[in-house]
């Protein structure tokens, strides 16, 4: 038992020193209550709105999101496979910002839907659409809309 280390000793070094999570160094006390991942300033020229020079010429649309994933399905091992991919957001955005439509609120609408179904462990989804220079009469520099979802 010459090897063996002793209670006291082991007490201390479990105490002082970092936890494997997942492949994740966490120290003792720290949980994780919250992962978010976010893209922001996505830009989209699409043909959104009402009117028929809309639909025509189209508008300049940015796009904002904000996943939270479920903390403790998340993978903390520097792996994709193990959170969500930017690019499965990026693809889903982009699919439904190259259709026509009448309304922001429908496109945020069906992104938001597409994005519950289609990725793994989203708890929340949070949406901006903002639309530069609407057909307003008047001095407006954009319009926007905010969609928020859980599953």
């Amino acid at each position: 038992m010459k090897n063996q280390i002793p209670k006291r000793k082991m007490f201390l070094l479990k105490k002082r020193n970092p936890i494997m999570f997942r492949n994740h160094f966490l120290t003792p006390s720290m949980k994780i209550n919250k992962s978010t991942i976010s893209l922001n300033g996505l830009e989209f020229k699409s043909k959104i709105g009402l009117f028929d020079f809309e639909k025509e010429e189209g508008n300049t649309f940015i796009i904002n999101i904000s996943v939270e994933v479920e903390a403790d399905k998340i993978n903390y091992d520097d792996s994709i496979e193990g959170t969500v991919d930017y690019s499965n957001l990026f693809s889903i955005i982009e699919g439904e910002m190259s259709k026509e439509y009448n309304l922001i609120e429908t496109v945020a609408h069906k992104i938001s839907t597409d994005i519950h179904s289609q990725i793994k462990n989203i708890k929340l989804c949070k949406l901006e659409i903002i639309k530069k220079n609407p057909p307003i009469d008047g001095n407006v520099n954009n319009s926007s809309f905010i969609l928020e979802t859980t599953s």
